[in-house]
C-alpha cells in the first residue's frame, strides 16, 4: 500500500537548482506566498517550475527564505552555544 507519489518522477528535474529556477520561485512566493492557493504541491506548475513541491518547499525554506544565514558563527554565538 503506502501513499501515492507527490508527483510525476519522470517529469520532475533533479539535481542543483539553476539562479533562473531560484529567481523564479523567489518572485512566485513574494507575490503570492508560500503556501497560497493549492500549497506547495501546485506551486511549480503555477510558478513554471519543473520540479516536486517538497523541492521547491526545501529550497525556500532552507537556502531562500528571507533571514536564512549561511556560514559560521559569531563571536557571541560561541559564548552563548558554548
Amino acid at each position: 500500500m503506502g501513499r501515492s507519489p507527490c508527483c510525476d518522477k519522470a517529469a520532475v528535474k533533479r539535481g542543483p537548482w539553476t539562479e533562473e529556477e531560484d529567481a523564479r520561485l523567489r518572485s512566485y512566493i513574494e507575490r503570492h506566498g508560500g503556501s497560497a492557493a493549492g500549497g506547495w504541491m501546485a506551486l511549480p506548475r503555477k510558478a513554471g517550475l519543473r520540479r516536486c513541491g517538497k523541492s521547491c518547499r526545501l529550497r525556500w525554506l532552507n537556502y531562500l527564505r528571507p533571514g536564512v544565514r549561511h556560514g559560521g558563527f559569531s563571536p557571541e554565538e560561541d559564548r552563548v552555544i558554548c
